[in-house]
């Protein structure tokens, strides 16, 4: 088996050399031939110099840069379409995961329909703790996946990351998304270790906005499988009221000889939610037509 070793990273120099040995100590432990992807995305303390200068005795080590810090959902996608092994590791720099004990646990964790090993951080003391727990549940109850640990070091099998999708900052968000797609996704407990230099990119407005990530991914990806279901639900709910006010108030008219037709607010109501629900409807059946148009780009982008 061929391993992608794949560790972004931004202003981590005093780590990367201990993080590098500890790569070349997992590899052998777990008995497999690998490589090593590093994306500097941006760092301005040296610390591409110091893995240039290990590449050049270790040529399985690789370096990408970003002129620029780009985030890290764009470092992934630097360093997925750069990783050419048959099961991708995915772990970060800081040394909270000791890659030595953590690279052999995840790849023992791939048995028969395993696509996507995650590691579940035993003895972990940090004050996130209560946020991740917040992440887990709103994980489930959006994407019906139980897992701990989602948003830590992962292994995927090939094929996953070219099912992946990536933007913004979606990298939270790739298991799930690959939960929704059909691939299986588990856990095995690895341990946690404190950062001991360098500070974490961890910032607490990232809280909000992964909320709204989370929704955002969860509609999009809805949307994309089957539009008309989301806009032919509104759609079609606002016409069959709409209708059945129409007929209760004829009903009113002729049987009892009311007149609510007099009642104008309530039939400009009523005439307004049909041509909403109509509006809906062909909104659905639009894009009906460019889910289909991405579909063909893509299968034709996979023959080409």
């Amino acid at each position: 088996m061929q391993v992608s070793v794949f560790i972004p990273f931004q202003n981590e120099r005093d780590n990367i050399a201990e993080v590098i040995e500890r790569v070349e100590r997992g590899l052998a432990r777990a008995g497999v031939t690998g490589e090593l992807v590093m994306v500097d995305d941006g760092s301005d303390d040296g610390g591409d110099a110091v893995v240039e200068n290990i590449a050049r005795e270790k040529p399985w080590v690789r370096l990408l840069r970003h002129r620029r810090n780009l985030g890290l959902t764009r470092a992934m996608k630097t360093g997925f379409a750069a990783c050419t092994g048959d099961i991708i590791v995915f772990l970060p720099s800081d040394l909270e995961s000791h890659p030595d004990e953590d690279i052999p646990a995840l790849l023992a964790g791939f048995r028969d329909g395993v696509d996507i090993v995650c590691g579940r951080r035993k003895h972990r003391r940090e004050s996130k703790i209560f946020l991740s727990w917040m992440y887990n549940e709103i994980s489930y109850a959006l994407f019906g996946i139980r897992l701990h640990d989602m948003n830590w070091i992962k292994a995927f099998r090939r094929a996953c990351v070219a099912d992946m999708e990536l933007r913004s900052d979606w990298h939270r968000f790739m298991v799930q998304i690959l939960h929704l797609k059909g691939w299986k996704a588990v856990e095995v407990p690895v341990e946690w270790h404190p950062r001991r230099s360098g500070r974490s990119h961890f910032g607490f407005m990232r809280i909000p906005i992964s909320f709204f990530d989370a929704l955002v991914v969860r509609f999009l990806i809805t949307f994309t499988k089957s539009p008309m279901r989301l806009f032919g639900s509104f759609g079609g709910l606002q016409m069959i009221t709409s209708v059945a006010i129409i007929v209760w108030m004829l009903y009113m008219t002729f049987a009892f000889n009311d007149s609510v037709f007099r009642n104008r607010p309530l039939l400009l109501f009523t005439v307004g939610m049909f041509l909403s629900g109509t509006i809906f409807l062909f909104m659905g059946f639009l894009a009906e037509l460019v889910v289909g148009l991405k579909d063909d780009i893509d299968r034709r982008d996979r023959r080409e």
